[in-house]
């Protein structure tokens, strides 16, 4: 960072990064892009096992690795060595602002690493744990992945085509959406830390982040709806609300007020819809969604999805062409919005932080680290000790 380079919200912030995979590296990844110095602990010699996942490689690293673990530091622990342990405690004690883990269960509390005797040496610590299942329950001590929670909470039951299998949802939702969490825990108790002078212990879980995922699933049901069905694209509530055949494609529609299927219908050229009692309200519509669903698509054939596109923007109905990534990455609005960042050699580029403070994206800083990059330096204070 530059002389004259504003600092970053998270400046002046130092946090330790006990995780492993994706749900702890993410969150770490996210604090580090908002300016703290993130200290990843690694196992000596084999590291964070996603080092070794996939053979693409970026900046010398695995793809996960280095897509999950850009700007941090890395440093060396063996749990079993007591020397070694000390230190990291003492680390911990007089230099550390954060802490967060999402460890297998029990290894802190087998290696006296829990919130509760760290923030007893530093009162000041907040320490985040990152569970699979929760603290309390029968699952408490099961292990936990991604697409094991989708399994168990009912969102790959839900998600796919009606006649079709269950399927995963095609990014890791639940380990990024509980490193979420776990940020937005560890920002909430550094405010309340600035007021008080006290830490606070944060839990955050993969089931109840895919939980709190299907709030509105849950609500609908308390109010005497089903639970959620395979709808493919069709959404909840609304018809339009789904998927629609172009001439050269998918087309997804989501038509939210009698004012937009209005401006829909002249788009489309038949303003009878507006006229015919089973498509003139969002009710009728729903209720006769496979005959709306037809006489849509028999006229959405006639233009190219790029064409609607442009017609119906024009006229403010939402839609969108249905696209794959790299169709996305290639469009000129993913361009504009400049969220792809140079590594700092410019090797390679990587999505950047979703966020803008003062109307600036915070920079690609720092490549992952390379195992136990930051030992010595870490570890230089104790030789002042």
């Amino acid at each position: 960072m530059s002389a004259a380079a504003k600092p970053l919200p998270l400046d002046g912030l130092t946090i330790l990064e006990m995780g492993s995979s994706l749900a702890g590296p993410f969150a770490g990844k996210t604090l580090a892009e908002f300016g703290a110095t993130v200290i990843k602990v690694e196992p000596p010699e084999v590291g964070d096992a996603s080092r070794g996942w996939g053979a693409g490689r970026l900046g010398g690293s695995a793809v996960m690795f280095q897509a999950f673990n850009k700007g941090k530091r890395s440093l060396t622990v063996d749990f079993a060595n007591t020397d070694e342990l000390a230190q990291l405690r003492r680390l911990v004690s007089e230099k550390v602002d954060v802490v967060f883990q999402n460890l297998r269960p029990g290894v802190v509390d087998k290696f006296s690493l829990d919130g509760a005797t760290l923030m007893a040496d530093n009162p000041r610590l907040i320490y985040c744990n990152m569970g699979a299942y929760g603290p309390q329950g029968p699952l408490k001590d099961a292990p936990g992945y991604d697409p094991l929670i989708q399994a168990f909470t009912g969102i790959s039951d839900a998600t796919g085509d009606p006649d079709g299998d269950a399927v995963r949802v095609g990014v890791p939702l639940i380990d990024i959406g509980t490193g979420m969490w776990a940020v937005i825990g560890i920002l909430t108790a550094l405010h309340q830390r600035a007021v008080t002078g006290q830490g606070c212990l944060v839990d955050a879980a993969m089931l109840e982040t895919a939980l709190a995922w299907q709030g509105f699933n849950v609500a609908n049901h308390e109010g005497s709806g089903g639970w959620p069905e395979r709808m493919g694209l069709q959404g909840p509530l609304l018809v339009p609300n789904g998927g629609f055949e172009a001439g050269d494609g998918t087309l997804v529609m989501t038509v939210g007020t009698p004012a937009q299927f209005a401006r829909l219908c002249r788009v489309l050229e038949r303003e009878d819809l507006l006229d015919d009692p089973r498509f003139a309200t969002n009710d009728g519509r729903v209720a006769n969604r496979p005959a709306f669903n037809d006489t849509v698509n028999e006229t959405l054939r006639g233009k190219t999805r790029a064409e609607w596109n442009a017609l119906l923007n024009a006229a403010d109905v939402p839609n969108s062409p249905l696209m794959n990534l790299g169709e996305t990455m290639d469009h000129p609005q993913t361009a504009a919005t400049g969220i792809m960042q140079k590594s700092p050699d410019g090797s390679f580029s990587l999505i950047g932080p979703p966020i803008r403070f003062d109307g600036k994206r915070p920079p690609f800083s720092r490549n992952a680290p390379e195992l136990g990059e930051a030992n010595q330096e870490v570890f230089a204070f104790m030789k002042d000790g």
